[in-house]
């Protein structure tokens, strides 16, 4: 705990120090992603830090609840503007972040704050607490070292993430110390309604229709023991929904399943690239090596991964073509 303490006081250094922060979230935000990137917007227009919030991809309509959602910006020409640091969150590598080939270019320094076990902290100083339920929950350690003063803005921005990647504090990265911190935003005001139902309830007709299929093709395979369903890029144009929104929550949902030691759910969104979700309820399964295999990464039971090529279904398999492991 000494390493982490002295780690968090050098990164309050050095953002107290910088004048102009860039900080970048993962590609196809999720709610930890986002809230980290609120929360951590929030507490720099407290300093009057000149700060911008970056995602490669738009923010999705579910997720707008969120403070400063409205400032997130897509475009990578931000890259070539001048900034002092770079902070990353919630990517395990910059590749999954989708600035791989724009990071690296830049002299400034870069802080990460994760919580994937598979996050090997390439950043010049790294917060990576891979125990923690959600990269927000990080957070909230963070800020609890800092002294920062938690309002309901903050305090909404932090449960999300730890709703969004606990499932509703239903899966296995639920812990102690997350129903503690939980606890404690709640009593900061935290708007744990409107997330549960951003989560759970806000889910379009097209979605749900989308889901219907992932039910349809749900399938078993018994020598290893895994549930697997697959959508196709036709699947997003006939149930008139946004790749963006796609899957969320899908893999999630199956995990549910019994007698299964994992569950995987591959999405072809017509874009030449496959993403695999991987979810897994055992404490005897690492599904985060699994994705490893195809470059991917994440949690012991919750991990994905994505791959160049095209989803198609022929003689009662399903091939991703085009792909060379």
């Amino acid at each position: 705990m000494k390493e982490f303490l002295a780690s968090m006081e050098e990164i309050k250094r050095q953002v107290l120090a910088a004048e102009r922060i860039l900080i970048v979230g993962h590609q196809k935000p999720d709610g930890d992603c986002l809230g980290a990137l609120s929360a951590l917007g929030l507490f720099l227009k407290r300093q009057n830090k000149d700060y911008v919030l970056f995602c490669r991809d738009a923010v999705p309509d579910g997720l707008d609840h969120l403070p400063l959602m409205h400032e997130v910006v897509s475009d990578v020409k931000i890259f070539s503007e001048q900034f002092d640091l770079f902070i990353v969150v919630d990517s395990g590598d910059l590749k999954y972040a989708g600035v791989a080939e724009y990071l690296p270019k830049i002299e400034s320094k870069m802080i990460v704050i994760d919580h994937h076990i598979s996050n090997v902290g390439y950043g010049d100083l790294n917060l990576i607490m891979s125990d923690r339920s959600s990269t927000c929950e990080v957070l909230y350690e963070l800020f609890g070292a800092w002294r920062v003063m938690f309002d309901k803005e903050i305090a909404t921005a932090l449960l999300n993430g730890m709703i969004y990647d606990t499932g509703v504090f239903s899966n296995a990265a639920t812990g102690l110390e997350t129903l503690k911190a939980a606890a404690q935003l709640l009593n900061f005001g935290a708007r744990h309604y409107k997330i549960k139902s951003s989560f759970l309830r806000d889910k379009t007709l097209g979605l749900l229709k989308l889901w219907g299929k992932a039910f349809e093709r749900l399938n078993y395979n018994e020598h290893y023991s895994i549930a697997f369903t697959a959508l196709l890029p036709e699947d997003f144009i006939e149930c008139g929904v946004d790749a963006t929104e796609s899957s969320q929550g899908l893999s999630n949902f199956f995990n549910d399943l019994t007698g299964v030691k994992a569950v995987l759910v591959l999405t072809d969104s017509g874009k030449g690239v496959v993403k695999g979700s991987l979810r897994t309820t055992r404490d005897d399964i690492d599904v985060s090596a699994l994705a490893g295999i195809f470059g991917g990464g994440g949690h012991r039971k919750a991990s994905g991964f994505s791959l160049p090529g095209k989803l198609v279904y022929n003689e009662g398999n399903w091939k991703i073509i085009n792909f060379k492991l």
